[in-house]
């Protein structure tokens, strides 16, 4: 159920979300910062599902050969052009359901899995590009034209990614401010995962960091994910395997103890990345050719992540239904 009533500063509104017992607050300002980051999520996400349509209707916007628009309406790529698009419509209820009363009732399970996918997806484009275009712009005449692949046009790639940079932004606001609402205990404390739990993470976590941070600054070679030669491209691998290797390291650090909500914030994006960008390199593989080795970490990374990222959920839920107990009796 929902409420607005009148707070007590003047020249404010209080909405109230009613959650059982529970009744979080919020006021004016945050529902406008809401209400607009919505709006941008889902206007940046228009030009990608735009594109994609075309394609699929047989369209040849941006594409500059005929192998390009031949390889388009092979099933692979047709496959993956429907896929993507139901995922961006999958994320845009999300980021509607961050928005609204009922959006608070939704299983905590359901949020955590499309959080994390949105945020193993999402955060390359946010966090590499930027500084990805600047290294390509500094790289010369020859590398200042990238392409997500050969027969596209260039301002496709800054379409698209420019756009699932945006959506991010968006996304992270929205998640952060739901977060903080229904459950604001969660990162006060630092991330604490337990012995196994550190052991899965660096299975997990060190060859997807290492291969990333090599392929990134050496090129992918023959061995690494085809497609990702150019200056930008290899500047996110650089920025996967470094978030990667921060939510593994961080975590024994003084500075998560002195700063828990940026601990959280790092420690969920590294595991995220790992656990999702290792499968995208094997799904997304240029031509359908998979490199065996990029198979092998992605395998690791997948399940390595997972179960680190979820283990320190389960640590700290489980402290934080005993300082509940303890508070309640």
């Amino acid at each position: 159920m929902t409420q607005r009533v009148p707070s007590t500063d003047s020249g404010k509104t209080v909405t109230n979300f009613r959650r059982g017992n529970a009744m979080s607050e919020v006021s004016r300002p945050v529902a406008l910062l809401q209400r607009g980051a919505l709006i941008t999520a889902c206007i940046a996400a228009v030009p990608y599902v735009v594109l994609k349509v075309l394609w699929l209707s047989g369209s040849t916007v941006g594409i500059t050969s005929a192998a390009a628009a031949f390889e388009m309406s092979s099933t692979r790529v047709v496959a993956a052009n429907v896929t993507t698009v139901l995922l961006l419509l999958v994320a845009i209820v999300f980021v509607t359901a961050l928005t609204r009363p009922w959006g608070q009732r939704v299983p905590g399970a359901v949020v955590l899995v499309l959080a994390a996918g949105a945020t193993g997806l999402l955060a390359p484009f946010l966090l590499g590009l930027p500084i990805g275009m600047v290294v390509q712009l500094l790289s010369g005449p020859g590398a200042s034209r990238p392409e997500v692949q050969p027969g596209l046009a260039p301002w496709v790639f800054s379409v698209v990614y420019g756009g699932f940079g945006v959506f991010a932004v968006a996304l992270a606001v929205l998640s952060a401010v739901y977060v903080v609402q229904r459950w604001p205990e969660l990162t006060a404390d630092v991330p604490t995962p337990s012995p196994w739990t550190t052991v899965v993470g660096v299975i997990g976590l060190v060859p997807f960091s290492a291969a990333m941070l090599f392929w990134g600054l050496s090129g992918p070679g023959s061995t690494g994910p085809q497609g990702m030669d150019s200056p930008a491209q290899r500047t996110v691998l650089v920025v996967n395997g470094a978030l990667s290797a921060a939510a593994l390291i961080l975590q024994a650090t003084a500075a998560a103890r002195r700063h828990p909500h940026i601990a959280w914030l790092v420690i969920w994006t590294g595991t995220c990345v790992a656990a999702l960008q290792g499968p995208s390199h094997v799904l997304l593989a240029r031509d359908g050719q998979i490199e065996p080795l990029v198979a092998v970490i992605a395998v690791l990374s997948a399940s390595g992540a997972t179960a680190y990222g979820l283990g320190i959920l389960r640590h700290r839920w489980k402290r934080m239904a005993s300082q509940r107990a303890l508070t309640a009796r």
